[in-house]
């Protein structure tokens, strides 16, 4: 890591919780990042297990927009959700483009699921509970269908991450709030009829073959906001990486 990012992430972390010493040495990176991605830190200290995503060291244009855009999203709706089970408590806005939130010790559902591990019904029922208390706050993830941003904690409880995607649905119409809570819960019913010990409920598995079905004639196949900020981002780094835009920012 270069010694002046690192002073910049630790700078930061001191003016979002003052009267703690940090240190530069707790500091490792869990994730580099594309181009247009945030670079994945964790910082760990005696009183502090910290996941911080920073995007200071992109491109400005990087830092100005997708950056901006993510870690905004990602703050609103961690501050929104933090006293809900199953969400880290604590969060910190560093600065326009980087975030810092506690960690959740434990490992993603597609991680567990690897030595062919399975999860009781409980854990399932647990995740509808998290995510509906998610809806009722006002909130959509907009990405649990990808097994990565669900976590079996460290006491075998469910956890959600990574809400750079989530909008609040209250704003839309009637049909696409459903259309959007629909997405998250059958992010919970997708996991179960995977890595349960127990076959999904056949009510739950209705509806799920029933969401899959509409999800297929979904013009923009997927969940329109989260696609298109992957469209985005990847727009950004094709752009970013002709000669003729490189010799152009050098200039700046």
């Amino acid at each position: 890591m270069e010694r002046i990012v690192v002073q910049v992430v630790i700078d930061s972390l001191c003016a979002a919780i003052p009267g703690h010493e940090f240190s530069p040495a707790c500091l490792q990176v869990l994730h580099q990042g594309r181009f247009a991605n945030a670079v994945v830190y964790l910082y760990q200290d005696a009183q502090y297990c910290l996941v911080i995503k920073d995007f200071s060291s992109r491109h400005w244009l990087v830092r100005k927009t997708i950056g901006r855009l993510s870690v905004n999203q990602e703050y609103k709706t961690i501050s929104q959700l933090k006293h809900i089970d199953g969400i880290t408590p604590d969060c910190y806005r560093l600065s326009d483009c980087s975030i810092a939130y506690q960690h959740i010790a434990g490992q993603t559902l597609s991680h567990f699921a690897k030595n062919g591990d399975k999860l009781e019904p409980a854990f399932f029922y647990q995740l509808e509970n998290t995510i509906k208390a998610m809806h009722d706050n006002g909130r959509v993830h907009l990405d649990l269908r990808n097994m990565g941003n669900i976590l079996v904690d460290e006491n075998g409880n469910p956890a959600l991450i990574d809400f750079q995607s989530s909008i609040q649905w209250r704003r839309f119409p009637q049909w696409l709030q459903k259309f959007m809570r629909y997405a998250d819960i059958t992010g919970a019913y997708k996991a179960w009829d995977r890595y349960g010990t127990t076959p999904l409920p056949a009510h739950k598995k209705r509806f799920l073959t029933r969401y899959n079905k509409t999800r297929k004639l979904w013009v923009f196949k997927g969940y329109p906001i989260h696609r298109m900020q992957v469209r985005l981002q990847g727009l950004a780094a094709n752009v970013m990486a002709l000669d003729i835009v490189r010799n152009l920012m050098d200039k700046f």
